[in-house]
């Protein structure tokens, strides 16, 4: 399943997307050293106000730097395409403000220096995926190497914000996101046994959630939310399954409310 959907989207994203060209690659570089040089400020400042402000700064400029990429180059997953409007590419991603348009604050209990030690890593990776893409004349290898570039930036970001169980067991890899969608697998790479296990795994509830949410991402855990915050968070996932994505199976109303019921039981 997971392969024909990424057959599917790499079809679809042909006729939506067209690879930078070299003016455009060397814009993306002058932008990833602007990021470095807010970095680099912060490692400078020494008033405590100061840092936390270039802190939230640069995070909001990492998801901007993102943001530009999906809206110009189509860079990103396929739930996330739908929906999404010039100025407001949040509009297909629930992680980035729910999808009303406003950003990922910055991770709770992370200090400017902390943050900074983690995104200097990520930058310099950034640096480096960058310069292979402007080495790169293929078109198509091109683009490929721009969704690894978005891929990776979104992975680090989403894990300093407590969401690396997302890939758990599932996602990273060398493709989009691992070895199908993602790499092979929509969110594939590692190998789905280190996943951690759901609570009651024979259960109804558990084996609807092996069918259809591990589409997209590893097995949510029931314990990621109250009984009381399932309900929106299932509403929100259903409308993704339900936005016609090639190749995704949607649960019925009757499996959508099995599966509620089963994180709400198991839930905190």
């Amino acid at each position: 399943m997971a392969s024909v959907m990424w057959v599917a989207f790499q079809t679809s994203a042909k006729s939506q997307t067209t690879a930078p060209s070299d003016a455009q690659v060397r814009e993306l570089q002058e932008k990833i050293k602007s990021l470095q040089q807010q970095l680099d400020e912060l490692n400078s400042a020494k008033d405590p106000a100061s840092r936390q402000r270039m802190m939230q700064q640069h995070w909001q400029s990492m998801q901007d730097y993102m943001g530009m990429m999906h809206n110009r180059w189509g860079m990103g997953y396929p739930w996330m395409m739908g929906g999404n409007k010039p100025g407001n590419w949040t509009g297909g991603c629930p992680a980035i403000g729910g999808g009303n348009g406003a950003g990922w604050p910055v991770p709770k209990g992370v200090d400017p220096e902390q943050y900074r030690q983690k995104m200097s890593e990520q930058m310099q990776r950034m640096q480096e995926q960058m310069n292979k893409i402007a080495q790169t004349t293929d078109p198509q290898e091109r683009q490929r190497l721009m969704q690894e570039h978005w891929q990776t930036m979104y992975e680090n970001m989403q894990t300093m914000r407590g969401m690396g169980w997302m890939w758990d067991g599932y996602m990273t890899g060398p493709g989009l996101m691992g070895p199908g969608m993602m790499g092979p697998g929509m969110m594939g790479g590692r190998p789905l046994s280190s996943a951690k296990p759901l609570p009651e795994p024979s259960s109804q509830g558990a084996k609807l959630i092996a069918t259809y949410c591990v589409q997209c991402h590893a097995a949510p855990q029931p314990s990621l939310h109250t009984a009381s915050e399932w309900s929106s968070v299932i509403q929100r996932m259903q409308e993704h399954l339900d936005s016609g994505i090639p190749g995704i199976k949607t649960p019925t109303e009757q499996e959508m409310k099995t599966i509620l019921g089963y994180m709400q039981k198991n839930a905190p």
